[in-house]
């Protein structure tokens, strides 16, 4: 399925973090940012992946800034915030992408403090950026999007640890929306389901293994379950982030989109 073509600039003239940039979506987040307009600051622990998105958009005609930063790290989190004002002197929007998968253990043979790593990445993280990066927004506001994924809501099985990280700040997106509505600073959400990408990949291959497909069958019989028969790219879910980043969603704040090719309805 091709990415259908945006008309316009969406982002035009503003600047952009996006954190969690590696090869998936928070790369697929940034170049289309980039191709609309934006200055990208890209944020993630691997200074050389960054530096390699950096280019990429560099060649698209955009600005961009790569700064590594462990987002469960409040420090860090600031230092890349100053590091972006510095550079082009405020914050329009914030892209929370980073996360941790979990533990793949069942919660009664959890260890807590590796779900205490997990909640740190994937909830205090969000709350440690949102809070650097919104006061360097002004008075004009912006928009915050913390990428989620529909385990907040359905719970897989030996993935408590991810599940609660993940409904946390599912809960962290309505309270920031209300909280920062008065600021005209706009959150939200959107729950992915499977993204074929490199995550899922090793999943599949494990689980096909298990199965005794072969990971092609597994991707087939995985888009089958879906409504539209169709995983959805890194590429095509990044359109939906742009558009809660954009102003045509300027009356949307503390709502999650479910980017998941119509899982939940089948």
């Amino acid at each position: 399925m091709a990415v259908t073509a945006f008309e316009g600039r969406l982002l035009a003239g503003k600047i952009a973090i996006v954190t969690g940039v590696g090869p998936g979506m928070g790369r697929s987040i940034a170049l289309l940012f980039a191709r609309h307009g934006a200055s990208v600051v890209l944020g993630a622990r691997s200074l050389s992946r960054l530096k390699d998105v950096a280019t990429e958009i560099q060649q698209l005609g955009s600005e961009s800034l790569a700064v590594a930063c462990d987002i469960a790290d409040q420090a860090s989190c600031a230092a890349l915030v100053q590091q972006a004002v510095s550079r082009f002197g405020r914050i329009d929007v914030v892209v929370q992408n980073a996360h941790h998968e979990g533990d793949w253990k069942p919660a009664l043979d959890a260890d807590t403090d590796e779900w205490r790593r997990i909640m740190d990445i994937n909830f205090f993280g969000a709350l440690n950026l949102v809070q650097q990066a919104v006061p360097a927004m002004g008075d004009a506001g912006g928009s915050v999007v913390l990428v989620n994924s529909g385990a907040a809501v359905r719970f897989p099985v030996n993935m408590g640890a991810y599940s609660a990280s993940k409904a946390a700040l599912a809960g962290l997106t309505r309270t920031l929306g209300l909280e920062l509505g008065p600021r005209h600073v706009r959150v939200n959400g959107v729950f992915l389901g499977p993204v074929a990408g490199d995550n899922l990949f090793g999943l599949g291959q494990r689980a096909a293994e298990a199965a005794g497909l072969t990971l092609e069958e597994w991707i087939e019989m995985k888009a089958a379950e879906l409504p539209l028969g169709h995983l959805p790219t890194p590429d095509e879910c990044a359109g939906s982030v742009l558009f809660l980043a954009s102003e045509l969603s300027a009356p949307v704040t503390g709502q999650h989109l479910s980017v998941n090719g119509g899982q939940w309805v089948s």
